[in-house]
């Protein structure tokens, strides 16, 4: 449940949904199993894992989701090699040269069947909306999966009002900033850094916190702040990235053991659900709260439409 990448968006109109809303058109993309000559499905499928039928869950007038990608499995090395056999089979057998459009033809022909006979792989990503506070988090591992989501959430709703983060000044700039001494007072720095050269798009990365003087020396000669390593006390650490990216999210114990109490109180599935409501809560509360903050260290500029 806990966020460990997250691509961070705010809401640049209304949403307009109720929970039962958000699930009626969620249902018109909800996840179908891969057909046989398909190479990959996506889809929505319940937050609350499998048994569940709920496309959509509330609390705290946060939306969490959960799309599933579901992609066949077809190494290139296999294809590669069927491709050459046939190609030799032809000129053998009909002693011409095999050219361009017949290979891409004959390649077509084997991965359709391939495709029928494929292993499968299947991953989630998640992704809440906050209304309180105008916000949609996803959390994925890449931007690819991250446009994804939106993707499907935009061919769901019919349309979506949701902007990535851009400061009005270089992020980077204020990066600069906050390593030579301009950080935020509730922030500290855990000492990872990648910095590069704006010369070569060379980049340095740096690990620990004695090498700070030597990313001072880096910065003054013309180096940029690329990612850095910040950590919230008692809530969370992470890689802030110039794109105002959180990668590597890491809550602190302090912050986790806040619901530990709820595990005590109850048990089977319904002890299961109310942690699971009491750490969604806690987590889009946390999170709110920092980027709201970010978003005025960055200058951030909300304006809706």
């Amino acid at each position: 449940m806990w966020f460990k990448n997250c691509f961070i968006y705010y809401l640049s109109s209304e949403f307009e949904h109720s929970q039962d809303s958000l699930e009626e058109s969620l249902e018109n993309q909800s996840f179908k199993e891969i057909g046989r000559q398909e190479t990959d499905a996506y889809g929505w499928v319940s937050p609350l894992g499998r048994g569940h039928e709920n496309l959509v869950y509330s609390a705290n007038g946060a939306f969490l989701l959960s799309m599933r990608k579901e992609q066949k499995v077809i190494p290139a090395s296999m294809v590669k090699e069927a491709l050459e056999e046939r190609v030799a089979q032809i000129e053998e057998a009909e002693g011409r040269k095999v050219y361009g459009k017949e290979k891409a033809t004959l390649k077509d022909d084997i991965l359709s069947l391939l495709k029928p006979k494929a292993l499968t792989k299947s991953s989630h990503i998640y992704g809440y909306i906050d209304t309180r506070h105008e916000l949609l988090v996803v959390n994925a591992g890449s931007a690819s999966a991250a446009d994804a989501f939106i993707e499907l959430l935009i061919d769901s709703l019919g349309s979506l009002g949701a902007v990535r983060l851009m400061g009005e000044e270089s992020p980077g700039a204020i990066m600069n900033q906050w390593v030579l001494g301009d950080l935020p007072s509730d922030l500290e720095l855990t000492g990872q850094f990648d910095l590069q050269d704006p010369k070569d798009d060379r980049v340095i990365k740096i690990k620990g916190e004695s090498d700070l003087e030597l990313v001072k020396e880096l910065l003054d000669d013309g180096f940029w702040v690329q990612k850095m390593g910040i950590r919230r006390e008692e809530e969370f650490s992470a890689v802030l990235t110039s794109d105002l990216l959180l990668k590597s999210l890491k809550f602190d114990d302090e912050l986790l053991k806040e619901n530990d109490d709820i595990d005590s109180q109850a048990t089977g599935p319904d002890g299961k659900l109310a942690r699971l409501d009491a750490d969604f809560v806690l987590m889009t509360q946390t999170m709110a709260q920092f980027i709201k903050e970010l978003m005025q260290h960055f200058k951030v500029n909300t304006d809706k439409e």
